[in-house]
């Protein structure tokens, strides 16, 4: 089985319904988690997902609707009854997040890199990396893209018992650009931001047209548009799709908390 969850479909607008940029992946008992933003660990229990047992967390970039979860994680995970952990936990983060972690450490205590079980911190040069659990694994490598000065997107191949090879991309946030269709070529699910409305296009962020022309560009088999800004929130989802229909003619998923695919 090889199942994704849109965990957080949301932006730094604080939003009832939709929490910040989360997205889990299950590949036979392999679990891995893109970004973590405020709430994504409350969130992965209310959608019953084993928050406890994840293999690997990896995060785009510095912005806290990406990141503000890992240390509630770590803290969960050291502090929680009955969360006795001794499988080895993989961080994977953009270039200079091992420091960052370091510093983190310096101000809450040992615990951020010593949280009671095998910690591995990894950064973008240090991919592709593999797990693997018999014969479900994962491979992810890392993609610069255009955002922040060390926002990354991520590239899955994900293979379950069945010996199937899934490919998904996740830009985490970037604009239009040759990086993301690199990132995105070829890909059965890209996994796009898409935070505002055209009429409102920012550097840094992508539209339903900008996440059209990528996935055209890639020759991507299917599409969740996620990280919605109330720009893009006010289009519709009808629209939303109908913009990136018009680009490129693959089934479109608009996100939403708890949307499931299985890949």
């Amino acid at each position: 089985m090889i199942r994704y969850t849109l965990v957080g479909s949301g932006t730094v607008v604080p939003d009832g319904d939709r929490g910040p940029a989360a997205h889990h992946f299950a590949c036979g008992d392999l679990q891995l988690l893109c970004d973590l933003g405020s709430g994504t660990v409350r969130r992965l229990a209310a959608l019953g997902l084993p928050w406890h047992a994840l293999d690997l967390v990896a995060v785009t970039h510095r912005h806290q609707d990406h990141v503000a979860d890992l240390l509630p994680l770590l803290f969960a995970l050291r502090h929680t009854p009955g969360i006795d952990r001794v499988r080895p936990l993989t961080l994977l983060g953009y270039g200079g997040f091992a420091r960052d972690l370091e510093t983190l450490s310096g101000v809450y205590g040992g615990w951020v890199l010593d949280p009671g079980f095998p910690l591995e911190v990894r950064e973008a040069a240090d991919t592709p990396i593999e797990l693997e659990r018999g014969e479900p694994w994962i491979e992810i490598e890392a993609h610069p893209v255009v955002h922040s000065p060390e926002a990354v997107g991520y590239r899955l191949t994900l293979s379950d018992a069945e010996e199937r090879e899934v490919v998904v991309a996740y830009t985490g946030d970037t604009e239009e650009s040759a990086a993301a269709i690199g990132l995105a070529r070829d890909a059965d699910l890209l996994i796009a931001e898409c935070s505002m409305a055209d009429e409102d296009r920012v550097a840094g962020h992508l539209t339903p047209g900008g996440v059209g022309r990528i996935a055209r560009a890639a020759d991507v088999r299917r599409i969740v548009a996620t990280h919605l800004y109330p720009s893009a929130l006010a289009l519709g989802a009808r629209e939303i799709e109908r913009r990136i229909g018009e680009l490129c003619p693959v089934p479109v998923d608009i996100g939403a908390d708890g949307l499931t695919l299985d890949l």
